[in-house]
């Protein structure tokens, strides 16, 4: 059973980073040049913050995922804060509805991808991913690796080559920032797995994957324009 007031301090912790991280989004989109300030309001830097957040914590699923939610809704907290009372800017409810949409849906994936790779389950392709325990040596010897470490990292670096995308091919004259995080997609299997058939699963996890990630920005540009 999870110590109830290990989940307190989680909650307060992740709120505290999340709320930091929106006003630090909001200070460096006018402090950094114009072909990197986009990164300082990239999507991907709150999921990776999320990711961090509940990596550290190592809780239950359920929790990981609240906690991700929860340091994304912080971070949207203090954006619109920071917008509107230092800025003086505000946005349409619609626009702010859509953001709260993709932390719902963000923050609990990026949430429970960061407990799963922190505790680096043990779950194969041989049975069910979704299941725990051994397995043979035949499946030892298998080039394919499946596991939940695994599926997480493929996350991270499949929403970075999504991003990436999205920057080079949507975003006039910020190529650039994309270019970076095009790299970085390659670069998180490659630094983050623990084995290297773990790398060779992530990336080929990445590609489909990222094609999800290129039709979910495609979604999130159609209902911000709307």
């Amino acid at each position: 059973m999870t110590d109830p007031s290990r989940i307190v301090r989680a909650v307060a912790g992740a709120l505290v980073v999340g709320v930091a991280l929106g006003f630090l989004t909001q200070y460096l989109q006018g402090e950094l040049p114009g072909n990197w300030n986009t990164l300082a309001n990239s999507g991907v830097v709150w999921v990776i913050v999320a990711f961090m957040v509940t990596a550290a914590w190592r809780l239950p699923t359920g929790w990981s995922a609240l906690i991700g939610f929860i340091t994304l809704f912080g971070a949207l907290t203090g954006y619109y804060v920071s917008a509107r009372f230092i800025e003086g800017v505000t946005s349409s409810a619609s626009t702010m509805a859509v953001w709260v949409l993709a932390a719902l849906v963000g923050g609990p994936v990026f949430g429970v991808a960061g407990t799963w790779w922190s505790e680096d389950g043990a779950v194969r392709s041989t049975g069910t991913w979704l299941s725990s325990g051994g397995e043979s040596d035949r499946a030892e010897a298998r080039l394919w690796h499946l596991s939940r470490s695994v599926v997480a990292v493929a996350l991270l670096s499949a929403v970075l080559l999504a991003e990436g995308i999205h920057f080079l091919w949507r975003v006039e004259n910020k190529h650039a920032s994309g270019r970076l995080e095009l790299i970085a997609a390659v670069l998180a299997p490659l630094s983050l797995a623990h084995s290297s058939r773990d790398r060779v699963t992530g990336f080929l996890l990445l590609i489909p994957l990222g094609l999800l990630g290129v039709a979910a920005y495609g979604l999130l540009d159609m209902l911000l324009a709307a």
